[in-house]
C-alpha cells in the first residue's frame, strides 16, 4: 500500500497522439496530477 508522501510509481500511457505520455515527465514539467484508481465492483 502507498502511505502519505510516498512517490508514485513511473509508468508510461499512450497520447491521444500515440506518444507515450510518462507520470515522471508530467511531474517534472510541474503540472498537477490526479490519479483515481477505480476497481471491479462486480
Amino acid at each position: 500500500m502507498f502511505g502519505l508522501g510516498d512517490a508514485a510509481p513511473d509508468f508510461a500511457l499512450p497520447s491521444a497522439d500515440d506518444d507515450l505520455v510518462s507520470l515522471n515527465e508530467i511531474l517534472d514539467e510541474g503540472h498537477v496530477v490526479l490519479l483515481v484508481f477505480l476497481r471491479h465492483l462486480g
